[in-house]
Protein backbone atom coordinates (compact mmCIF):
# COMPACT_ATOMS: atom_id res chain seq x y z
CA UNK A 1 0.00 0.00 0.00
CA UNK A 2 1.31 3.00 -0.96
CA UNK A 3 1.98 6.29 1.17
CA UNK A 4 -0.81 8.30 -0.32
CA UNK A 5 -2.89 5.57 0.47
CA UNK A 6 -2.42 5.62 3.88
CA UNK A 7 -2.25 9.26 4.26
CA UNK A 8 -5.90 9.48 2.73
CA UNK A 9 -7.26 7.24 4.94
CA UNK A 10 -5.80 8.95 7.81
CA UNK A 11 -6.77 12.03 6.83
CA UNK A 12 -10.24 10.71 6.45
CA UNK A 13 -10.53 9.25 9.55
CA UNK A 14 -9.88 12.63 11.15
CA UNK A 15 -12.95 14.54 9.21
CA UNK A 16 -14.99 11.56 10.26
CA UNK A 17 -14.78 13.20 13.82
CA UNK A 18 -13.77 16.52 13.39
CA UNK A 19 -14.65 17.62 16.64
CA UNK A 20 -12.54 14.92 18.65
CA UNK A 21 -9.53 15.64 16.15
CA UNK A 22 -9.90 19.38 16.84
CA UNK A 23 -9.85 19.34 20.02
CA UNK A 24 -7.16 16.70 20.22
CA UNK A 25 -4.70 19.50 18.24
CA UNK A 26 -5.55 21.92 20.59
CA UNK A 27 -3.18 20.59 22.69
CA UNK A 28 -0.43 20.79 20.01
CA UNK A 29 -1.27 24.53 19.34
CA UNK A 30 -1.06 25.53 23.02
CA UNK A 31 2.12 23.81 23.86
CA UNK A 32 3.65 24.99 20.25
CA UNK A 33 2.11 28.37 20.63
CA UNK A 34 3.74 28.58 24.14
CA UNK A 35 7.61 27.73 23.09
CA UNK A 36 7.44 29.60 20.12
CA UNK A 37 6.45 33.25 22.49
CA UNK A 38 8.66 32.21 25.17
CA UNK A 39 11.63 32.14 22.58
CA UNK A 40 10.52 35.11 20.55
CA UNK A 41 10.29 37.31 23.83
CA UNK A 42 13.05 36.02 25.49
CA UNK A 43 15.44 36.85 22.37
CA UNK A 44 13.30 40.22 21.68
CA UNK A 45 14.47 41.66 25.06
CA UNK A 46 18.36 40.39 24.94
CA UNK A 47 18.09 42.15 21.12
CA UNK A 48 16.97 45.29 23.13
CA UNK A 49 19.36 45.45 25.72
CA UNK A 50 22.21 44.39 23.38
CA UNK A 51 20.77 47.39 21.31
CA UNK A 52 20.62 49.66 24.42
CA UNK A 53 24.28 48.95 26.00
CA UNK A 54 25.57 49.44 22.15
CA UNK A 55 24.18 52.80 22.25
CA UNK A 56 26.67 53.92 24.88
CA UNK A 57 29.22 53.50 22.45
CA UNK A 58 32.38 51.49 21.85
CA UNK A 59 35.26 51.68 24.55
CA UNK A 60 33.03 52.28 27.73
CA UNK A 61 33.66 51.18 31.13
CA UNK A 62 30.41 50.08 33.41
CA UNK A 63 31.53 50.45 36.94
CA UNK A 64 28.78 49.05 39.37
CA UNK A 65 29.11 49.16 43.54
CA UNK A 66 29.27 45.94 45.58
CA UNK A 67 31.66 42.77 45.54
CA UNK A 68 31.97 41.06 42.28
CA UNK A 69 32.08 37.38 43.28
CA UNK A 70 28.63 38.38 45.49
CA UNK A 71 27.33 40.40 42.69
CA UNK A 72 23.72 39.12 40.87
CA UNK A 73 22.32 42.38 39.42
CA UNK A 74 19.30 41.78 36.44
CA UNK A 75 17.97 44.89 36.48
CA UNK A 76 20.18 48.42 35.67
CA UNK A 77 23.50 48.65 36.77
CA UNK A 78 24.19 48.44 40.46
CA UNK A 79 20.34 47.83 40.85
CA UNK A 80 20.50 45.06 43.73
CA UNK A 81 24.21 45.72 44.64
CA UNK A 82 25.71 47.48 48.21
CA UNK A 83 25.88 51.38 47.24
CA UNK A 84 29.49 51.15 47.84
CA UNK A 85 30.22 54.14 44.70
CA UNK A 86 29.86 57.82 45.89
CA UNK A 87 29.69 60.92 43.39
CA UNK A 88 33.50 61.88 44.77
CA UNK A 89 34.82 58.79 43.55
CA UNK A 90 33.29 59.78 40.13
CA UNK A 91 34.72 63.15 40.53
CA UNK A 92 38.06 61.52 40.78
CA UNK A 93 38.28 59.45 37.76
CA UNK A 94 37.92 62.68 36.11
CA UNK A 95 41.31 63.22 36.36
CA UNK A 96 42.39 59.92 34.16
CA UNK A 97 44.09 60.98 31.04
CA UNK A 98 42.62 59.38 27.41
CA UNK A 99 38.67 59.72 29.41
CA UNK A 100 36.37 61.69 27.15
CA UNK A 101 33.50 61.67 29.86
CA UNK A 102 32.49 60.15 32.90
CA UNK A 103 29.05 59.75 34.12
CA UNK A 104 27.61 58.86 37.50
CA UNK A 105 24.54 57.72 37.95
CA UNK A 106 21.52 57.59 40.36
CA UNK A 107 17.74 56.48 40.40
CA UNK A 108 14.81 56.14 42.60
CA UNK A 109 11.34 55.07 42.04
CA UNK A 110 9.11 57.96 43.16
CA UNK A 111 5.99 59.80 42.74
CA UNK A 112 6.00 62.99 40.68
CA UNK A 113 3.30 65.65 41.25
CA UNK A 114 1.98 68.30 38.88
CA UNK A 115 -1.17 70.33 40.85
CA UNK A 116 -3.40 67.10 41.78
CA UNK A 117 -2.20 64.53 39.45
CA UNK A 118 0.60 62.53 40.87
CA UNK A 119 2.16 59.83 38.79
CA UNK A 120 5.24 56.80 39.82
CA UNK A 121 8.10 56.60 37.58
CA UNK A 122 11.76 56.43 37.97
CA UNK A 123 14.11 59.69 38.59
CA UNK A 124 16.94 59.17 37.42
CA UNK A 125 20.26 61.51 38.08
CA UNK A 126 22.94 61.35 35.20
CA UNK A 127 25.20 63.47 33.79
CA UNK A 128 24.90 65.94 30.05
CA UNK A 129 27.50 62.84 28.61
CA UNK A 130 24.35 59.82 29.10
CA UNK A 131 22.51 61.85 26.46
CA UNK A 132 24.61 62.42 23.64
CA UNK A 133 25.52 58.46 24.11
CA UNK A 134 22.60 57.54 24.31
CA UNK A 135 21.46 59.94 21.45
CA UNK A 136 18.20 61.72 23.20
CA UNK A 137 16.17 63.32 20.42
CA UNK A 138 14.06 66.37 22.40
CA UNK A 139 10.29 67.41 21.52
CA UNK A 140 10.73 70.54 22.97
CA UNK A 141 13.13 72.41 25.00
CA UNK A 142 16.46 71.32 25.80
CA UNK A 143 18.85 68.84 27.91
CA UNK A 144 20.73 70.39 31.08
CA UNK A 145 23.97 71.47 30.06
CA UNK A 146 27.52 71.27 32.32
CA UNK A 147 27.09 74.36 34.35
CA UNK A 148 24.07 73.16 35.80
CA UNK A 149 25.09 69.60 36.55
CA UNK A 150 28.21 71.43 38.35
CA UNK A 151 26.12 73.93 40.16
CA UNK A 152 23.41 71.23 41.37
CA UNK A 153 20.70 73.21 39.43
CA UNK A 154 17.08 72.54 39.94
CA UNK A 155 15.65 71.38 36.20
CA UNK A 156 14.66 67.99 35.14
CA UNK A 157 13.68 66.91 31.96
CA UNK A 158 10.94 64.86 31.36
CA UNK A 159 9.93 61.26 29.26
CA UNK A 160 7.26 61.57 26.63
CA UNK A 161 5.01 59.52 28.57
CA UNK A 162 5.43 61.18 31.94
CA UNK A 163 5.09 64.13 30.49
CA UNK A 164 1.95 63.59 29.43
CA UNK A 165 0.37 61.70 32.17
CA UNK A 166 1.52 64.65 34.79
CA UNK A 167 -0.20 67.48 32.47
CA UNK A 168 -3.06 65.62 31.22
CA UNK A 169 -5.37 67.42 33.06
CA UNK A 170 -4.14 71.38 32.87
CA UNK A 171 -3.88 73.38 30.45
CA UNK A 172 -0.22 74.34 30.72
CA UNK A 173 2.78 72.85 28.73
CA UNK A 174 5.47 71.17 30.19
CA UNK A 175 8.22 73.13 29.40
CA UNK A 176 8.63 75.84 31.98
CA UNK A 177 6.18 75.03 34.45
CA UNK A 178 7.26 73.19 37.80
CA UNK A 179 7.57 69.48 38.85
CA UNK A 180 7.04 68.41 42.48
CA UNK A 181 9.27 65.33 43.74
CA UNK A 182 9.44 64.25 47.35
CA UNK A 183 8.56 68.12 48.23
CA UNK A 184 11.44 69.43 45.91
CA UNK A 185 10.23 71.80 42.97
CA UNK A 186 12.24 71.24 39.89
CA UNK A 187 11.23 73.64 36.66
CA UNK A 188 10.64 71.37 33.62
CA UNK A 189 13.64 72.66 30.75
CA UNK A 190 12.92 69.64 28.03
CA UNK A 191 10.08 66.68 27.27
CA UNK A 192 11.96 63.84 25.47
CA UNK A 193 10.34 62.20 21.66
CA UNK A 194 9.24 58.56 22.42
CA UNK A 195 12.12 56.56 23.18
CA UNK A 196 11.09 53.30 24.41
CA UNK A 197 13.35 51.42 26.78
CA UNK A 198 16.64 51.66 28.05
CA UNK A 199 19.41 51.00 30.53
CA UNK A 200 17.82 52.46 33.58
CA UNK A 201 13.90 51.02 32.28
CA UNK A 202 11.58 52.97 29.96
CA UNK A 203 13.00 56.20 28.84
CA UNK A 204 9.24 57.38 28.28
CA UNK A 205 8.38 57.09 31.98
CA UNK A 206 11.77 58.88 33.41
CA UNK A 207 12.51 61.82 34.98
CA UNK A 208 15.89 62.88 34.37
CA UNK A 209 18.50 65.57 35.95
CA UNK A 210 21.49 66.32 37.31
CA UNK A 211 23.40 63.68 39.08
CA UNK A 212 24.58 66.86 41.98
CA UNK A 213 20.78 67.57 42.22
CA UNK A 214 19.64 64.16 42.59
CA UNK A 215 21.87 63.59 45.22
CA UNK A 216 21.34 66.97 46.84
CA UNK A 217 17.87 67.16 46.77
CA UNK A 218 16.46 63.89 46.55
CA UNK A 219 18.42 60.78 47.98
CA UNK A 220 21.01 62.22 50.34
CA UNK A 221 24.26 61.54 50.68
CA UNK A 222 26.77 61.17 47.25
CA UNK A 223 26.02 57.27 46.57
CA UNK A 224 25.70 56.18 42.88
CA UNK A 225 24.45 53.24 41.23
CA UNK A 226 27.09 53.11 38.85
CA UNK A 227 29.44 55.00 36.79
CA UNK A 228 30.00 54.97 32.84
CA UNK A 229 33.52 55.84 31.68
CA UNK A 230 34.27 56.83 28.35
CA UNK A 231 37.74 55.93 26.60
CA UNK A 232 39.02 58.38 23.82
CA UNK A 233 40.29 54.75 22.15
CA UNK A 234 39.82 50.81 22.53
CA UNK A 235 43.21 50.38 22.66
CA UNK A 236 43.49 52.43 25.89
CA UNK A 237 40.45 50.33 27.65
CA UNK A 238 42.88 47.81 29.27
CA UNK A 239 45.19 49.94 30.70
CA UNK A 240 41.86 52.52 31.31
CA UNK A 241 40.51 49.68 33.29
CA UNK A 242 43.75 49.13 35.37
CA UNK A 243 43.96 52.68 36.77
CA UNK A 244 40.32 53.10 37.61
CA UNK A 245 40.63 50.07 39.58
CA UNK A 246 43.34 51.53 41.45
CA UNK A 247 41.93 54.61 42.15
CA UNK A 248 39.37 53.14 43.49
CA UNK A 249 40.83 50.77 45.67
CA UNK A 250 42.68 53.55 47.15
CA UNK A 251 40.00 55.71 47.62
CA UNK A 252 37.83 52.64 49.63
CA UNK A 253 40.86 52.11 51.36
CA UNK A 254 41.31 48.38 50.20
CA UNK A 255 44.08 46.00 51.26
CA UNK A 256 46.05 44.37 48.65
CA UNK A 257 44.54 40.91 49.83
CA UNK A 258 40.70 42.24 50.11
CA UNK A 259 38.50 41.97 47.27
CA UNK A 260 37.40 45.36 45.39
CA UNK A 261 34.04 46.28 46.68
CA UNK A 262 33.18 47.23 43.08
CA UNK A 263 32.41 45.78 39.71
CA UNK A 264 34.37 47.18 36.11
CA UNK A 265 33.05 45.55 33.40
CA UNK A 266 33.84 46.62 29.69
CA UNK A 267 30.82 46.88 27.01
CA UNK A 268 31.58 43.40 25.61
CA UNK A 269 31.77 41.48 29.30
CA UNK A 270 28.69 43.47 30.38
CA UNK A 271 27.11 41.89 26.75
CA UNK A 272 28.31 38.54 27.35
CA UNK A 273 26.88 38.56 30.65
CA UNK A 274 23.56 39.90 29.47
CA UNK A 275 23.63 36.80 26.34
CA UNK A 276 24.46 34.19 29.36
CA UNK A 277 21.40 35.64 31.86
CA UNK A 278 18.91 36.33 29.01
CA UNK A 279 19.67 32.74 27.30
CA UNK A 280 19.06 30.86 30.88
CA UNK A 281 16.07 32.17 30.89
CA UNK A 282 14.46 32.07 27.61
CA UNK A 283 15.63 28.49 27.51
CA UNK A 284 14.03 28.46 31.64
CA UNK A 285 10.61 29.55 29.99
CA UNK A 286 10.31 27.48 27.24
CA UNK A 287 11.19 24.41 29.05
CA UNK A 288 8.35 25.23 31.43
CA UNK A 289 6.37 25.62 27.81
CA UNK A 290 7.44 22.78 26.56
CA UNK A 291 5.82 20.55 29.76
CA UNK A 292 2.32 21.57 27.72
CA UNK A 293 3.52 20.12 24.36
CA UNK A 294 4.26 16.78 26.34
CA UNK A 295 0.33 17.23 27.92
CA UNK A 296 -0.87 17.53 24.61
CA UNK A 297 1.02 13.95 23.37
CA UNK A 298 -0.56 12.45 25.82
CA UNK A 299 -3.63 13.84 24.84
CA UNK A 300 -2.92 12.45 21.29
CA UNK A 301 -2.15 8.51 22.84
CA UNK A 302 -5.75 8.86 24.47
CA UNK A 303 -7.09 9.55 21.68
CA UNK A 304 -5.60 7.24 19.49
CA UNK A 305 -6.26 4.12 21.95
CA UNK A 306 -10.18 4.95 21.81
CA UNK A 307 -10.01 4.97 17.98
CA UNK A 308 -8.27 2.00 18.07
CA UNK A 309 -10.84 0.79 20.24
CA UNK A 310 -14.23 2.28 17.98
CA UNK A 311 -12.47 0.68 15.02
CA UNK A 312 -11.64 -2.72 16.52
CA UNK A 313 -14.17 -4.31 14.01
CA UNK A 314 -12.82 -1.90 11.21
CA UNK A 315 -9.64 -3.30 11.66
CA UNK A 316 -10.14 -6.64 11.70
CA UNK A 317 -11.90 -6.25 8.11
CA UNK A 318 -8.88 -4.73 6.43
CA UNK A 319 -6.66 -7.87 7.94
CA UNK A 320 -9.17 -10.27 7.04
CA UNK A 321 -8.53 -8.50 3.22
CA UNK A 322 -4.77 -8.74 3.43
CA UNK A 323 -3.37 -5.28 4.86
CA UNK A 324 -0.50 -6.65 6.88
CA UNK A 325 0.75 -5.82 10.39
CA UNK A 326 2.70 -2.47 8.95
CA UNK A 327 -0.35 -1.23 6.75
CA UNK A 328 -2.55 -0.76 10.06
CA UNK A 329 0.59 0.46 12.15
CA UNK A 330 1.59 3.10 9.46
CA UNK A 331 -2.14 4.28 9.06
CA UNK A 332 -2.53 4.60 12.83
CA UNK A 333 0.90 6.35 13.37
CA UNK A 334 0.11 9.06 10.27
CA UNK A 335 -2.80 9.51 11.62
CA UNK A 336 -0.96 10.75 15.35
CA UNK A 337 1.66 12.65 13.56
CA UNK A 338 -1.22 14.48 11.01
CA UNK A 339 -3.06 15.65 13.91
CA UNK A 340 0.38 16.57 15.89
CA UNK A 341 2.11 18.11 13.03
CA UNK A 342 -1.36 20.11 11.63
CA UNK A 343 -1.29 21.32 15.89
CA UNK A 344 2.18 22.18 15.61
CA UNK A 345 2.23 24.39 11.99
CA UNK A 346 -0.86 26.28 13.50
CA UNK A 347 0.90 26.68 17.13
CA UNK A 348 3.97 28.12 14.99
CA UNK A 349 1.88 30.49 12.32
CA UNK A 350 0.30 31.69 15.80
CA UNK A 351 2.85 31.79 18.08
CA UNK A 352 5.15 34.01 15.66
CA UNK A 353 2.01 36.31 15.53
CA UNK A 354 1.54 37.21 19.06
CA UNK A 355 5.48 37.65 19.22
CA UNK A 356 4.95 40.29 16.89
CA UNK A 357 2.46 41.72 18.01
CA UNK A 358 3.58 42.01 21.75
CA UNK A 359 6.76 43.14 20.63
CA UNK A 360 5.21 46.05 18.52
CA UNK A 361 2.93 46.83 22.16
CA UNK A 362 6.22 47.06 24.47
CA UNK A 363 8.60 48.34 21.81
CA UNK A 364 10.85 45.72 21.04
CA UNK A 365 12.41 44.16 18.51
CA UNK A 366 11.00 41.16 16.51
CA UNK A 367 13.43 38.31 16.28
CA UNK A 368 12.56 35.85 13.66
CA UNK A 369 14.05 32.27 15.10
CA UNK A 370 14.44 30.04 12.11
CA UNK A 371 16.17 27.10 14.63
CA UNK A 372 12.80 28.03 17.26
CA UNK A 373 10.10 27.24 14.26
CA UNK A 374 12.29 24.14 12.80
CA UNK A 375 13.00 22.69 16.14
CA UNK A 376 8.97 23.43 16.97
CA UNK A 377 8.37 21.34 14.00
CA UNK A 378 10.59 18.89 14.25
CA UNK A 379 9.19 18.47 18.03
CA UNK A 380 5.39 18.16 17.50
CA UNK A 381 6.46 15.67 14.63
CA UNK A 382 8.14 13.17 16.91
CA UNK A 383 5.66 14.01 19.68
CA UNK A 384 3.08 12.57 17.11
CA UNK A 385 5.17 9.80 16.06
CA UNK A 386 5.93 8.61 20.14
CA UNK A 387 2.85 8.85 21.42
CA UNK A 388 1.46 7.58 18.61
CA UNK A 389 3.37 4.81 18.25
CA UNK A 390 1.92 2.94 21.43
CA UNK A 391 -1.77 2.98 19.69
CA UNK A 392 -0.60 1.95 16.32
CA UNK A 393 1.16 -1.07 17.40
CA UNK A 394 -2.23 -2.37 19.58
CA UNK A 395 -4.12 -1.80 16.43
CA UNK A 396 -1.46 -3.68 13.99
CA UNK A 397 -1.22 -6.87 16.38
CA UNK A 398 -5.00 -7.09 16.59
CA UNK A 399 -6.04 -10.99 16.01
CA UNK A 400 -8.18 -10.60 12.75
CA UNK A 401 -11.21 -13.40 13.86
CA UNK A 402 -11.15 -11.61 17.41
CA UNK A 403 -11.11 -8.01 15.97
CA UNK A 404 -14.15 -9.55 13.52
CA UNK A 405 -16.45 -10.66 16.54
CA UNK A 406 -15.73 -7.75 18.57
CA UNK A 407 -19.28 -5.51 18.97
Amino acid sequence: MRFSKYFGMAFEALVLNKVRSALTMLGMIIGVFSVIVMIGMGQGSQAYITEQVRGLGAGVLIVTPGNPKTQKSFGPPGTTTAMTLTLNDARALESIPGISYVSPNAFIQAVLKVDKNAVGGMVLGTSPSLAVARGFKLRSGRFFNDQEARTGARVIVLGRKLAQDLFVNTLREPLGDKVRIEGQRFRVIGVLEEQGGGLFGSTDEQAIMPTRTFQSLLKGGERINSIFIKSGSDELLPVLQNQVSTILRQRHAIRPDEDSDFKIQTQSELLSTIGVVTSAFTILLAGIAAISLLVGGIGIMNIMLVSVTERTREIGIRKALGARHRDILAQFLLESATISLAGGTLGILLGLLATFSVARLVQLPFVFSSLAVCGAFVFSAAVGVFFGAYPANQAARLDPVDALRYE
